[in-house]
């Protein structure tokens, strides 16, 4: 057992030998890390080809949809409130005052619908004689419903907004960001790569290998090749910053090691 084990770790010292004084085994290195991080430059590009900005531009030509509601009696206690109000009068305005559409009254079950309507910003008004009159602020399409309650009176309520704050932008620019960084990562790590290939900077070659990890190419096939390159460009780090005869010499004292 003791031969066999001392045979094995001859061979594992041969052979890391012969990596460490190899070019060739650099090079290789080097070319796996240049194409994880050419995947990565790829994915960035896919990335910025479907931005979420893009998103917006479609959404914008989508510029129509419905405005179904429901009119009903204000809770007053546990017991009274809630039934639907028929005849109630609806008019949607445009935020300049000019009217969009209407007026139409709700019907027996309280429900109105305003079809094909812009998606900007409107302002509806709810009338009855005998009931506070209802002011909303929204935009047709982002509520699939929405409820007006009335209350017994005269005059008018507070105006309620009921548009809610959009993040689209946001997410446009964080997508943007995104595809961007792993664009420059993927650079940092093709880099990384020529310099690997040249035998120049072995710390340099390194860092710009791992921020080159996180350009993602492939997912965790991009990453692999990039840690098993640089895995390799570690056990030749004695080739770095040698001249060519220096890194013969290296490679003789290796064969006579054999």
């Amino acid at each position: 057992m003791n031969m066999v084990r001392e045979r094995v770790t001859e061979g594992v010292i041969e052979w890391r030998d012969q990596i460490r004084a190899d070019p060739a085994a650099r090079k290789a290195g080097s070319f796996l890390i240049g194409i994880g991080s050419t995947m990565g430059v790829v994915l960035g590009l896919l990335l910025i080809s479907v931005n979420p900005s893009d998103l917006l531009d479609d959404s914008a030509s989508d510029r129509t949809a419905t405005l179904n509601g429901m009119v009903i009696e204000a809770l007053e206690n546990d017991k009274e409130g809630g039934e639907p109000i028929g005849n109630a009068t609806l008019t949607l305005f445009d935020m300049d005052g000019s009217v969009v559409r209407g007026p139409i009254l709700s019907d027996s079950s309280g429900r109105f619908s305003f079809n094909e309507v812009e998606r900007d910003d409107m302002r509806l008004e709810v009338d009855m004689e005998g009931k506070i009159s209802e002011y909303r602020i929204l935009v047709p399409g982002d509520s699939s419903q929405i409820v007006i309650s009335m209350s017994q009176g005269n005059g008018s309520s507070d105006v309620i907004d009921l548009r809610g704050e959009s993040h689209l932008d946001d997410a446009a620019l964080l997508g943007t960001l995104i595809a961007f960084g792993t664009i420059l990562a993927g650079l940092a790590g093709i880099s990384a790569s020529v310099s690997g290939y040249q035998g120049k900077a072995y710390r340099r070659t390194q860092v710009f290998a791992f921020i080159g990890l996180w350009s993602r190419g492939g997912v965790f096939i991009g990453p692999f090749m990039i840690l098993l390159g640089m895995a390799i460009i570690s056990s030749t780090r004695v080739q770095f910053e040698k001249k060519p005869d220096q890194v013969a010499e290296i490679a003789v004292d290796a064969s006579q090691v054999e």
